[in-house]
Parts: C-alpha cells; sequence; structure tokens
C-alpha cells in the first residue's frame, strides 16, 4: 500500500509540472508527515548525509574534466585517429562515427556531449559523403550512448554509489560491452555502405592530409594525449594506485595542464564558462540524488518492497527473467525521462530484488545503465536524436525506420550480456 501511494504521487506530480526531485521528495514525504515515530527532522539528516559519500565527489570532477577536455579540441585529434584507424573501409564516415564514439567516451562518459562534439563535424560531413540525412543523425545519436558505457561514466558512479556497487568493478566491465556495441554498429554501417555504395570518404571532406604515412604519424602522435588520459583512470584504478574519486582529481589537473600550458588555452573566461557549466550540471545530480536517498530511506523503513519480492520469489522468477524484466522497464523509463532520474528512482527499488535472485550486482549494474541510455535514441525523449536531428537538419518521424534498426541492434547486445554474463565479469574477475 504504501509502494503504491509513493508511486501514485510522484506520477501526479510529475503530471502537474513539478520538478523530478521535488515530486520525489513529496512522494516520499507523505507517509512519514502520518508516521507518529517519524519526524521530518530525520529526513532531512537522510538527504543532507547522502552527500558525505566518498564515491559521489566523482561526478562533478569527471563532469568538469570533460568540460575541460572541449578546450583542448580534442575532438578533432580523435576524429583523425580514427580516420586513420577505418578510413580504408567501405562506409569509412559511419565507422569513424562510431569508433571516435568509442574513443570520446572513453575520456568524457557524456552522451549528448559526444553528439554536440562530434555531431556539428561528421553528421554535415557524412551528407556530403552520400549517406542520407537520416542515417547520419542516427548513427551519431546510437554511436554516442557508448559513452556512458566505456569508463569514465557519469552513470555508472551513480549506480555504484546507490546500489553499493564497486564502481571500479562496473568501469573495467564497462569496457567489453561498450566495445561490443561499437562493433555490431559497425557491422550494419558495413552493410548500409555496401546496400547503396557509399564509399571511403577522401581525407579532403575532413580536412586532413593526403598523405597517408603523414597521417598515421600524426594519428599516433594526436592518440598521446587521450590514450594516456584514459591510461591513468583505467590503470591506476585497476591497479589500486587511485579510487575512482581520486582517479577523476588527477583527470582534472591533467586535463588543465595539457589544454593551459601545451594547447595554450588561457583564457579567463572560457574556464570560467567551463566551471560554471561543471557546478550547474552536478548540482542537479546531487539534488536528484539526494531525493533518491530519502525515498530509498522510506522505502526501506516502512518495507514497502517485501510483497514485491516475495511476489516474485513465489512466482520462481530467476536471474535471466527478472533481468529481461529490467531492461524492459529501464527502456521505457529512459524513452520518457532523464537517464538519472529514472535510475535514482528505481535502482534502490531494485538492488533488494537483485540481492535475493543472486543477481551479480556488476552485471546488473551494466544491463541497467545500457537499457536506459537508450532512451536517449528513442523519442519522445531521446535527447541524442532530437540534437542530431536538429544538426542534420531532419526531424526524428524521418529518423524512425533507422532508429528501430539501431534499437534492435543494441537490444541484441544487451541479451548477449544476460545470456553471457561471463562478457561483463570477464575483465573484472581477471585484472581485480
Amino acid at each position: 500500500m504504501i509502494l503504491l501511494t509513493i508511486i501514485s504521487v510522484f506520477l501526479v506530480c510529475l503530471l502537474i509540472g513539478v520538478p523530478v526531485a521535488f515530486s520525489i521528495v513529496i512522494a516520499a514525504a507523505i507517509p512519514i508527515i502520518f508516521e507518529p515515530l517519524v519526524s521530518l527532522t530525520q529526513a532531512s539528516s537522510v538527504m543532507i548525509e547522502s552527500f558525505s559519500s566518498f564515491t559521489l565527489l566523482a561526478i562533478p570532477l569527471f563532469i568538469f574534466c570533460g568540460a575541460l577536455l572541449n578546450l583542448t579540441k580534442v575532438t578533432d585529434d580523435l576524429i583523425y585517429i580514427s580516420k586513420s584507424l577505418v578510413g580504408n573501409l567501405k562506409g569509412s564516415l559511419a565507422h569513424i562515427n562510431i569508433v571516435t564514439s568509442v574513443f570520446f567516451g572513453a575520456i568524457s562518459g557524456s552522451s549528448v556531449a559526444d553528439v554536440a562534439s562530434l555531431g556539428r563535424i561528421l553528421i554535415p560531413a557524412m551528407v556530403k559523403a552520400g549517406y542520407s540525412k537520416e542515417f547520419a543523425a542516427t548513427i551519431t545519436a546510437a554511436s554516442s550512448t557508448i559513452g556512458s558505457i566505456i569508463p569514465p561514466s557519469i552513470l555508472l558512479i551513480v549506480y555504484g554509489a546507490l546500489s553499493q556497487t564497486s564502481v571500479a568493478s562496473l568501469f573495467i566491465a564497462g569496457i567489453i560491452p561498450g566495445v561490443l556495441i561499437g562493433a555490431t554498429q559497425m557491422f550494419y554501417a558495413y552493410y548500409y555502405a555496401h546496400k547503396n555504395n557509399v564509399g571511403p570518404v577522401s581525407n579532403e571532406l575532413l580536412g586532413l592530409s593526403e598523405d597517408d604515412k603523414l597521417s598515421k604519424r600524426l594519428a599516433i602522435k594526436k592518440s598521446i594525449f587521450p590514450v594516456s588520459l584514459f591510461l591513468i583512470v583505467i590503470v591506476g584504478i585497476m591497479a589500486g594506485v587511485f579510487t575512482a574519486t581520486e582517479a577523476a582529481a588527477i583527470a582534472v589537473v591533467y586535463v588543465f595542464v595539457v589544454a593551459f600550458f601545451i594547447k595554450k588555452e588561457r583564457s579567463f573566461k572560457n574556464y570560467k564558462e567551463v566551471m560554471h557549466r561543471a557546478v550547474t550540471d552536478s548540482a542537479s545530480i546531487y539534488i536528484l540524488i539526494a531525493a533518491a536517498s530519502f525515498l530509498s530511506w522510506v522505502l526501506s523503513y516502512y518495507q514497502a518492497l517485501d510483497p514485491v519480492i516475495s511476489f516474485i520469489i513465489e512466482n520462481d522468477f530467476n536471474a535471466f527473467t527478472f533481468l529481461l524484466v529490467l531492461v524492459l522497464l529501464y527502456f521505457i523509463l529512459g524513452t520518457f525521462m532523464e537517464p538519472n532520474s529514472a535510475m535514482l528512482i528505481f535502482v534502490p527499488m531494485s538492488v533488494p530484488v537483485i540481492r535475493e535472485l543472486g543477481v551479480d550486482p556488476v552485471v546488473a549494474g551494466i544491463v541497467t545503465v545500457m537499457a536506459i541510455r537508450l532512451g536517449t535514441v528513442t523519442p519522445p525523449y531521446g535527447l541524442s536524436t532530437l540534437l542530431s536531428a536538429k544538426i542534420a537538419g531532419t526531424n526524428v518521424l524521418k529518423m524512425m525506420k533507422h532508429i528501430v534498426i539501431f534499437v534492435i541492434i543494441y537490444l541484441v547486445s544487451i541479451l548477449s550480456i544476460i545470456v553471457f554474463p561471463q562478457i561483463v565479469t570477464f575483465l573484472p574477475d581477471l585484472l581485480m
């Protein structure tokens, strides 16, 4: 009854336009108001205590790091590197788009930033090369989802904090699934290029050198910064030199040194804008985290999830079935809600069930992030799709055919992980 009341009040608040964070707090506070043994002072204590997590410090640091990266012009370098790797393949621009997203995700972790940075360069180039506007926009949006799975990922940090799962293990576990998504998308891009006779793109279209030797030599030189940044974060965490939060701080310092001393970006105004953007983005996430912590505490206090757990056990749900239901739930939620908001609401509800069924929390975390990030591709909420459509000068309705294909490809990757969880657990088991 408590759970149904909370969900009902939350949905009503959303429908009348109340912001998500306040909707969560209002819905969770109503049972407490009528509870004589609990005061709202305790609720505020729970929300304030949620900020004390050392792990959550990584969120503003990685957001700041991603914002600083824009000052280093790293996008141009990543496109150059991708061109040298897959530039001679059939449908090379589509492959460059996907490979660059893998690299960009490995140093940024933001899907929307991926579309905003890469889309403005690659979508017009793809259209000039013979791709339809709709395909160019869709593959840009679809490949941007890799940024939330390849470490460092803000969503993985949030999930780790909410579920008390090792962020380091989640980071390492996200590498193979991220590459898997990229590989399946490249396979379809290759098929599309053959079907529509879209050949390799010239260097001139991307403003690159026509000298192959120079291109490869420069690609190696340009790769030093992004590769070293990725290695500092991942190898440092795997080796136990520092935690994910400490890695984020080191990454910020490293990127700042490169931007200021090597790239010679010394405009105080630009740094001020970067800091402002990082602070506002971080604040919105932290407000949601505080609200979700309160909700989780209320659910635990009233044992509101016990009937759900009993239902699952009585109906012989196994890990495979539950993960399928979880994918469907998060896919639907991600279609209508901002991913952080949806995850902050429902992860606290799903964690007790995951533990009861003995599902590997790392596998559950990767599946959750993959499923909910798919929502940035599917309308109506699909921010990545809306942004890429705007850049391409088309609309989402015209893109639907391609969106459906890429969604199916993505869901096949998720299903592969559910059937073969070793795809996720292999690297954490090997390296940690």
